[in-house]
């Protein structure tokens, strides 16, 4: 928002230095993206004499000037006959190459078959307020060539402030001029309004209905007639202008004008172009269409909310107004109206209809439905009903439509709370002296009412702050904070999260953070639980449409991004929330996801080192859960989820609890090309019911006394067995051997010895399957390792041991000793 501080200075009680008054801007909250001291900014603008003058073409329009800019030096410079100019004139002269304060740059070109050398220049076009006619003119000769400043002193600033989300009352100069006044203790200088009444024997007003009152709460409108539609005065114009605004004509620039000062959207209808003398405030129809000021065409695919009369809709509500309704020269009755349109709903219609505007811009932030609504309608209704402007006459009574209003919020104070916060000793006093110039009124119990137009107080924090600016922050004298210290801890899910990244770190891995929003087809893949997906009302973009159901598919987004880049080995985890919902119930849960693909060892210089399977990757999730401590997890086969393939893929449980899944990537059934050129799997892990199933920590034991035993047997089972199945057989044939042990006597010992040996690992070291041993049968090396803590096992009861497994798991599943 550009501010000019001399506009800005019409509604402070008294004057000040105007360093104080672009201080205050500071301590107000604004943050002033650009400052332009307009006495510095506009050395470069000359004083040049007019020396000849001849109209361009017959219209009328266009004046070829001859300017002299200094001594002996003349350029051609072709100018518009908004403003007059005669000859002897000085004017102010901006050459090519001079940026004005407002951002444009003037430079030599050609128009209407003439060069024009420069720029004759309004008081507006310059950032200033208009002095006299909008146009400084000197008469003195010894002012050529000089600075402008240097011969029209003055004092005004530019100032180009970003109005945060939360302050939509300071996006117009009264709310600003509050905030200054109060900063500055000065007294805000409200401009004049007239309570407007229609005229005698004109009290018909306009029918309205609102069809839905949470998108638009109020509407007020007043018909006027006898408008005299022309150019607006020059102050009106250089205020218009130092805003960046082009003035029209003085009707438009009237609302245009108080929408500045007030912050509040105005419109102004030609009342003689509706119908039915009434206006709906409703969604457009499907068969409807509008044609905008722009001359674009709204139609009812969007649904936005429109303003319309008896019979079509004559604006887009909130945003701009319609071609066949604007004011134009000819219109002698207009209709001013004064709306407060629900934020969102003019947000999501100029997002859709890609359509942004001032208007939309104030709307889209929350505009006050009382004082500033009230305000600036009586204040635009006075200005049309002045002689200099319009000399409108009221013509209909006020039509106000404002079926639920909006009351002051109340909040119950206590300076001791406000010394806590601040740090300071506050007294009731004081802020109820802040508060008030902020225009809140307080109770004799410090019950404080604030006006509806500040939307940001939402607690007594708020306030809290107010107070401190006010105080101006460097007047609270700093102290040491006072608090009991209180010992830090982490959470049992905060350190496993930091755990399981630890051993994927050191495994390779590495950690990515991906959005949490993905396409429809990604956020449904991998999905291992049940739950429908959660849809965005009001996307950013078609690639974000959706709350990811899993980590996996985001990950895959990741690899095969990296492989287009040329990768060819891929680790990549993330820990964060997937979502999915539940009848009404929103299930969040927090996920371990990987993805690994590529050489085992990535630095590996021999061409056939092996690339990660099945096994690979399951054998990494064994190890994961070993590190977190996580005992007893079986992996199952299950139906694969989408994304899957079938014939690779593992649901991991604990008991009946599913744990989460482990599965080759199946890249076709996601429509994503397989750059990779590897295989692909990943995992999925419910981080919370690791919480729940993890081990107690494990108690430190001492080193074994006597040597482990490693016994290796071959057998030959069916090709069909699961892996597991076999090694759970072991480990019960294992333990009935024991039992069955025939100690062999030591000859140290004359005491008979107990041996009570325990299998400490189960190891596949090598799978073979081939026409040697038959299509239907897999050979299997398991490596068995075992040990007693007290005793050492001689050979002869190691094999005892192994002869027993054996045959036990013949007996179980057909096993063949090789």
């Amino acid at each position: 928002m550009r501010i000019n501080t001399g506009w800005l200075r019409d509604y402070l009680s008294e004057d000040c230095k105007e360093s104080e008054l672009l201080d205050a801007f500071m301590t107000v909250g604004l943050e002033v993206e650009e400052e332009h001291d307009l006495a510095q900014a506009l050395e470069s603008i000359r004083v040049g004499f007019i020396r000849e003058k001849k109209p361009v073409g017959d219209d009328g329009q266009y004046f070829e000037c001859l300017v002299e800019i200094e001594k002996g030096k003349l350029v051609t410079i072709l100018c518009a006959s908004a403003h007059p100019v005669e000859i002897g004139w000085g004017v102010p002269v901006a050459i090519p190459g001079t940026k004005l304060p407002s951002g444009a740059l003037i430079s030599e070109g050609k128009f209407k078959g003439i060069r024009s050398e420069g720029m004759i220049c309004l008081d507006g076009e310059l950032g200033m307020i208009a002095k006299s006619t909008g146009l400084q003119v000197f008469k003195d000769e010894a002012a050529l060539g000089e600075s402008l400043p240097s011969v029209s002193p003055f004092q005004e600033s530019l100032v180009e402030v970003s109005v945060l989300p939360n302050r939509p009352d300071c996006l117009g100069m009264i709310g600003i001029a509050r905030e200054v006044a109060a900063v500055l203790d000065m007294q805000l200088k409200y401009p004049s309004q007239r309570v407007i009444q229609p005229a005698a024997g004109q009290s018909e007003s306009v029918a309205v209905e609102i069809d839905d009152a949470s998108l638009c709460s109020r509407y007020a409108c007043q018909v006027f007639d006898g408008v005299q539609v022309r150019s607006s005065p020059h102050w009106l114009q250089s205020r218009l202008q130092t805003a960046g605004l082009r003035p029209i004509n003085n009707v438009v620039d009237i609302t245009n004008f108080v929408m500045l000062e007030w912050g509040q959207p105005l419109h102004a209808f030609d009342f003689d172009s509706l119908k039915g003398n009434r206006i709906e405030v409703r969604r457009i129809r499907q068969d409807e269409k509008l044609k905008l000021l722009d001359e674009t065409e709204v139609d009812g695919a969007e649904q936005p909310l429109v303003i319309a009369d008896a019979e079509k809709p004559i604006a887009l509500a909130g945003i701009m107004g319609g071609w066949n309704s604007q004011t134009t020269a000819g219109s002698k009755r207009i209709l001013l109206e004064a709306a407060c349109f629900d934020p969102v709903c003019i947000r999501t219609s100029s997002r859709k209809l890609r359509i942004s505007t001032d208007s939309s811009y104030r709307f889209e932030r929350g505009t006050d439905p009382n004082d500033m609504l009230s305000g600036a309608f009586n204040r635009a209704a006075e200005l049309l009903q002045d002689a200099e402007l319009s000399a409108a006459k009221p013509a209909s009574a006020i039509t106000d439509s404002y079926p639920n209003v909006r009351e002051r919020t109340k909040f119950s104070l206590d300076s001791g709370r406000f010394s806590k916060l601040l740090g300071a000793e506050i007294s009731d006093e004081q802020i109820k002296d802040c508060l008030s110039k902020l225009e809140m009124t307080a109770d004799a119990d410090l019950t404080i009412s604030v006006p509806t137009w500040r939307v940001d107080v939402n607690n007594e924090v708020v306030l809290a702050e107010d107070v401190a600016r006010l105080l101006r922050y460097d007047s609270i004298v700093m102290k040491p904070m006072v608090a009991t210290t209180t010992k830090g801890r982490v959470s049992e899910t905060d350190s496993l999260r930091t755990n399981v990244a630890t051993f994927l770190t050191s495994n390779g891995f590495l950690e990515c953070r991906t959005p949490p929003l993905t396409t429809e087809q990604v956020a449904l893949s991998f999905s291992q639980w049940p739950g429908d997906s959660i849809q965005v009302q009001n996307p950013i973009s078609k690639e974000m449409t959706t709350l990811r159901q899993s980590l996996v598919g985001s990950l895959v987004e990741v690899t095969e991004r990296n492989a287009r880049r040329g990768a060819s080995s891929f680790r990549f985890f993330e820990i964060d929330r997937t979502f999915r919902q539940n009848d009404d119930v929103i299930d969040e849960r927090w996920m371990i996801g990987g993805v690994l693909g590529g050489y085992v060892n990535d630095s590996a210089w021999i061409a056939s080192e092996k690339e990660f399977d099945f096994l690979h990757a399951k054998g990494l999730v064994e190890n994961l859960f070993a590190h977190i401590s996580v005992d007893d997890i079986t992996f199952e086969k299950d139906t694969p989820a989408k994304g899957y393939r079938g014939e690779e893929f593992a649901a991991l449980k604990h008991g009946d609890q599913r744990i989460g899944a482990l599965g080759r990537i199946d890249l076709n059934e996601l429509g994503i090309k397989d750059r990779a050129r590897v295989p692909l799997y990943g995992f999925e892990l419910d981080l919370s019911a690791l919480v729940q199933v993890k081990s107690p920590a494990r108690m430190f034991s001492g080193l074994a006394r006597t040597q482990v035993i490693a016994r290796d047997i071959s057998i030959l089972v069916p090709i069909d067995l699961r892996y597991a199945e076999i090694e759970t057989s072991l480990e019960k044939a294992f333990a009935s051997a024991v039992e069955n042990l025939q100690v062999e006597p030591r000859k140290e010992s004359d005491v008979a010895v107990v041996l009570q040996p325990k299998l400490e690992n189960v190891i596949c070291v090598d799978t073979f399957t081939g026409e040697s041993i038959g299509a239907d049968a897999m050979s299997l090396t398991i490596r068995m390792m075992f040990r007693d803590e007290a005793h050492t096992l001689t050979s002869g009861e190691a094999q005892q041991l192994m002869d027993y497994v054996v045959k036990q798991l013949n007996a179980e599943h057909g096993a063949v000793q090789r």
